[in-house]
């Protein structure tokens, strides 16, 4: 008799400090202020790297390689600079300065590659979601509510979270600093 296991969602996420995700509470509590309740509104601030379906035994690969790929990372100055409303996604969402989009593209590319035969679901460009799904009184209402942006903060960890389906919301269970590491002289690596 074969067994199934119960399997898990969880999401992979650049995972900023605790002032960044504040701020970003901060905004999402004006927003909620303005246009009411909306989907991501208790969502911390994160960017999206994949999404996924695990048991224990296929969580543990993740998890890690999560601990091998931030080995070899190093941490970067990153800023987020803009904000967009957009009617088509239905979404107020915050994106990164032009270096920094670079880096993070790369970034979570590099990540990605590893992972290219594997049954997950890719984030979109790298961003920072306010509010999401949005209706079309709630996107008028958002319009024009924040104007200058700039966020700043050292780009330096990788956090694991599992879907808390009791609260409807991930919650961080893992989070994995970048070390830095030159990879070893004629290592093979799980990430070729």
């Amino acid at each position: 008799m074969e067994t199934k296991l119960e399997k898990d969602w969880y999401s992979i996420v650049v995972y900023p400090q605790k002032g960044i995700i504040n701020k970003v509470k901060i905004m999402k509590d004006e927003l909620a202020d303005r246009i009411g309740n909306y989907k991501s509104r208790n969502s911390e601030a994160h960017i999206t790297i994949i999404e996924f379906e695990a048991d224990l035994n296929e969580f543990l690969f993740y998890k890690y390689y999560v601990k091998n790929f931030c080995l070899y990372q190093k941490p970067e100055h990153i800023s987020f600079n803009e904000i967009v409303l957009s009617k088509q996604s239905k979404a107020l969402v915050l994106l990164p300065a032009i270096a920094s989009k670079i880096y993070l593209r790369d970034l979570l590319k590099n990540f990605r590659r590893g992972l290219k035969h594997m049954n997950v679901t890719n984030g979109l460009v790298a961003h920072i979601s306010i509010g999401r799904a949005l209706d079309p009184n709630q996107i008028e209402g958002a319009n024009n509510i924040f104007n200058n942006i700039n966020l700043d903060f050292n780009c330096e960890k990788i956090a694991i979270r599992k879907f808390n389906t009791s609260i409807g919301q991930f919650e961080v269970i893992y989070e994995f600093f970048f070390q830095g590491k030159p990879p070893v002289k004629g290592q093979l690596s799980l990430f070729q």
